[in-house]
């Protein structure tokens, strides 16, 4: 059940999603101007000068804690974005400090849906999703627990998922969890690659020691 507004792998190399360490600012003002918490750092003897905020928000209250996300935008004074970086504070009502619980740092081309938060058997789940300028996208996910997000492991399920395919069948194209439905569907090839008769697996996942894992595997075609 969602409870807030919707939001091949891609390596490190191009989305670097990091756990901040409990950085508290003012919460006046969060959701406008940049703060240098975490790994956020600009202006004098920096690598850039500025910060500006792209999109701020609030976008779930869990806990009694209210959960705002802030997009910076780090440059140059050029107006070119070399840097975008995505942060979620968490605020307790009527108290005038925020907390840094997470940050993603990306390269400046990529752009961020709204964060998405869902209720599942697993705890609540937030999933972040950046989109780069070739089309590929990359996912964060994290589980809800004492306070804090804890990551969620969301590579070896494909791993686990190859070793359930038929002899000759591979994934051929990058497969991300939903985590509102806990399933993903990943589109295969045969083993000649000629993409004739490629087939679909829609499998159903888990949340296990915060990784997803397969649960069940079903194979049919690929919808025209």
């Amino acid at each position: 059940m969602r409870i807030a507004f919707a939001c091949l792998l891609i390596s490190t190399a191009f989305s670097m999603p990091v756990h901040a360490r409990g950085d508290v600012t003012d919460f006046e003002g969060v959701q406008e101007r940049c703060v240098q918490v975490g790994k956020i750092k600009f202006g004098a003897n920096s690598r850039y000068s500025d910060c500006t905020v792209t999109h701020g928000r609030w976008f779930a209250t869990l806990d009694i804690l209210d959960m705002y996300q802030a997009q910076y935008c780090l440059g140059n004074g050029d107006g070119v974005c070399e840097q975008r970086a995505f942060l979620v504070f968490a605020n307790r009502a009527y108290t005038p400090k925020a907390k840094l619980l997470l940050q993603r740092i990306d390269p400046g081309a990529a752009e961020y849906d709204d964060p998405l938060v869902v209720q599942t058997k697993y705890g609540d789940i937030l999933t972040l999703t950046a989109r780069f300028a070739d089309g590929r996208m990359s996912k964060s996910y994290y589980r809800w627990h004492s306070g804090r997000w804890i990551a969620i492991e969301a590579r070896g399920w494909l791993r686990e998922l190859s070793k359930r395919l038929p002899k000759g069948e591979t994934i051929k194209a990058e497969a991300w969890p939903d985590a509102d439905s806990m399933r993903a569907q990943a589109t295969l090839q045969s083993a000649d690659g000629s993409g004739a008769g490629d087939k679909v697996a829609e499998v159903e996942l888990a949340v296990a020691n915060d990784r997803f894992t397969v649960k069940q595997v079903s194979l049919g075609p690929k919808p025209e």
